[in-house]
């Protein structure tokens, strides 16, 4: 008798034990983000490129293969959806207009991604009013860009403070000397 009792519970008990013992594992793909967020953000902070080499220094057919082979996986390169292109384009374009704020040290880059305002008192009352609307524009795309690029990646929503957090390095790491940054302690720095 005891032993067919102990032959109905012992399966459940085990099933229950290894059910107990599995984790959730959540996967965070945080190359592809680092990835997609340094891409984003060089083709929004891009520099002019350098002048080309005078054509009088001929190339080595070396110099072509290679530049065949590092050039070359850019066709398989991932497109960006028409949101984050749309993004991305506003965001370039504001940005010649957020610049002398940056360089007067109005504005900084925080912690989690986004545009903070600094020292205003050095601004006019127009100035103030325009930074003021300048930044949360900025907040407001960057805030939907980053949604963007984790619904891309097939991240789930309380995953996007990772996001925030990869994508405020690329910005901090694009901003020029001079500039305000906020470093991981909370404090302000300029760079």
């Amino acid at each position: 008798m005891k032993w067919n009792k102990l032959r109905l519970v012992l399966p459940w008990w085990m099933l229950g034990f290894f059910v107990a013992c599995v984790t959730v594992n959540v996967y965070f793909p945080a190359k592809e983000v680092e990835r997609k967020a340094g891409d984003i953000v060089d083709d929004i902070r891009k520099m002019e490129p350098s002048p080309p080499k005078s054509p009088s220094s001929p190339q080595s057919s070396g110099d072509y293969f290679r530049a065949r082979i590092r050039f070359g996986g850019l066709a398989f390169a991932q497109q960006d959806s028409p949101a984050v292109s749309a993004l991305k384009q506003r965001i370039r374009e504001r940005f010649p207009r957020l610049l002398p704020y940056f360089q007067k040290g109005a504005i900084g880059e925080n912690l989690n991604g986004y545009l903070e305002l600094r020292d205003l008192g050095a601004l006019s009352a127009a100035e103030r009013n325009e930074i003021r609307s300048l930044t949360d524009a900025e907040n407001q795309d960057r805030r939907a860009l980053y949604q963007e690029v984790a619904k891309s990646l097939s991240i789930t929503p309380d995953q996007i403070g990772k996001v925030q957090r990869i994508f405020a390095e690329k910005w901090q790491h694009a901003a020029e000397k001079g500039w305000w940054i906020q470093r991981e302690d909370g404090q302000w720095s300029r760079k």
